[in-house]
C-alpha cells in the first residue's frame, strides 16, 4: 500500500475502466493507500506475460488488482487476499462481473492455498518488512515466474540503507538465491524489486531438444574441446571431433573465446548438466561433391602427413586421402606438391584411396 496512493490519481486521465471503478470505491470509503499509478503501469505490463495464474497480497479496494486484470490475457485467473473483511467485500463487488478474479478474506498466507503463480505481487504481506515471514517464492512461483515487492524508497548506496540502517528486506529480495532480481525506480520517491524465479538444471535442460539448432557464446577453448554458454545457465560442450570438418592443430585455430557460434544438439547429459553440441554438423560437407565427381580422376594435392603405412594428401578443402605404401612411388615429404589418382572412395567411412601418378 502506498501513502497518498489514491490521491496520486487526481492528475491522471485515461485510466483503464476497471481501475477507474476500483479507484472510485477507494475514494468513496476514504481509503488513501491505493497502488500508485507508476506501480499500476508496471503491474499492467507484467500481467501481459502471465499464462495461467496471478496472485496478490493486500487487495485494499482493488486498484492494483484492477491494473493486473486490465493487463491480463484471456484465460488468466487472479487471486487476491485482503485481511480486512469490509475491504474484501467491497473489492469483490468491484470485480463482480469478472469471474476470473477472486478476492479472499484473511491473512496474506492464504495466497498459498492456490498456486503456483506466474506473477505474484506482494503488497500486503509476505514482503518480510516486519509484517511476518517473507513469502516462500520457490513454492509460490512457477519456474520462470515473477515476484513484485512494492513500496521501496529508491536506494542510492550498496548495500542499500533505509533510515540510516541496512535495508534487510530489500537485500533479502535482491540477493535471494532462487531469484534473478533487480530494483526498478518508478518515480523519484518510489521503487519496486522485481525477481524472476530461476530454473533448476533439469528444467533448463528440459528446454533443449535433440537435433535442435542453438546459438551461444564460446567461454573456453581447452585442448579437449569447446565450451559454449547457451544462456539461462545451460552449458554446451563440443568435442574435438565435432568442431570442424577441416583439419586443425589447435582448437583456437577454429574458434575463440567470446565468439558467437551456432551448433546442433547431439545429446543432453543430465548427470553432467551439459549439452553435447556439433559445430561441424552445420558446415557444408565437402565429401559429397568430391565423392560424386572425382572417382578415377587425376588431380594435384599436397602431402599433409607422412606415416609408416603411407602418406596423407589433401586433395580438396577439408578432404584428405591416403596413398598406401604399397603403391607409393618415391619418398614425398610433408608439404610436397604431388599428383594423384583417386582410386577409391568410401563415403560412410570417410576414406579415400589414392595413387601417385
Amino acid at each position: 500500500m502506498s501513502i497518498s496512493g489514491t490521491d496520486a490519481y487526481d492528475s491522471h486521465d485515461h485510466l483503464p475502466p476497471l481501475v477507474e471503478r476500483a479507484l472510485a470505491a477507494a475514494r468513496a470509503h476514504g481509503f488513501p493507500y491505493s497502488c500508485r499509478p507508476e506501480q499500476g503501469r508496471l503491474l499492467h505490463a507484467l500481467a501481459g506475460g502471465a499464462r495461467g495464474l496471478m496472485g496478490e497480497t493486500g487487495t485494499g479496494f482493488g486498484v492494483g488488482l484492477a491494473w493486473l486484470a486490465s493487463g491480463a490475457g484471456d484465460g488468466v485467473r487472479l487471486i487476491s487476499v485482503e485481511r480486512d473483511p469490509e475491504r474484501a467485500r467491497v473489492a469483490a463487488e468491484v470485480f463482480a462481473d469478472r469471474p476470473e478474479v477472486e478476492v479472499l478474506t484473511g491473512d496474506w498466507q492464504r495466497i498459498g492455498e492456490q498456486g503456483p503463480y506466474d506473477l505474484l505481487v506482494l503488497d500486503g504481506g509476505g514482503q518480510g518488512k516486519g509484517d511476518g515471514p517473507a513469502a516462500d517464492v520457490e513454492r509460490l512461483l512457477t519456474p520462470g515466474g515473477t515476484v513484485v515487492v512494492d513500496d521501496f524508497t529508491p536506494a542510492t548506496t550498496w548495500p542499500p540503507l533505509y533510515e540510516g540502517r541496512l535495508d534487510a528486506p530489500r537485500r533479502f529480495w535482491l540477493d535471494h538465491p532462487a531469484l534473478r532480481s533487480t530494483e526498478l525506480r518508478l518515480a523519484p520517491d518510489l521503487s519496486a524489486v522485481v525477481g524472476v524465479r530461476r530454473l533448476s538444471a533439469a528444467q533448463r535442460l528440459g528446454r533443449v531438444e535433440l537435433g535442435q539448432i542453438v546459438r551461444g557464446t564460446v567461454t573456453d577453448t581447452p585442448h579437449f574441446g569447446v565450451f559454449v554458454d547457451l544462456g539461462d545457465g545451460v552449458q554446451g560442450y563440443v568435442s574435438p571431433a565435432e568442431i570442424s570438418r577441416r583439419r586443425f592443430e589447435a582448437v583456437t585455430d577454429v574458434v575463440r573465446v567470446g565468439q558467437q557460434v551456432t551448433a546442433e544438439v547431439l545429446d543432453i547429459d543430465l548427470d553432467r548438466q551439459q549439452v553435447r553440441l556439433s559445430l561441424m554438423a552445420l558446415e557444408p560437407d565437402p565429401w559429397l561433391p568430391f565423392a560424386r565427381d572425382t572417382l578415377g580422376r587425376t588431380m594435384p594435392g599436397r602431402v599433409t602427413k607422412v606415416v609408416p603405412f603411407g602418406v596423407f594428401v589433401r586433395v580438396a578443402d577439408g578432404v584428405e586421402g591416403l596413398v598406401h605404401r604399397d603403391v607409393l612411388v618415391g619418398e614425398p615429404g610433408e608439404g610436397d606438391e604431388v599428383t594423384v589418382e583417386v582410386t577409391g572412395v568410401n563415403l560412410r567411412r570417410r576414406r579415400i584411396s589414392l595413387a601417385l601418378v
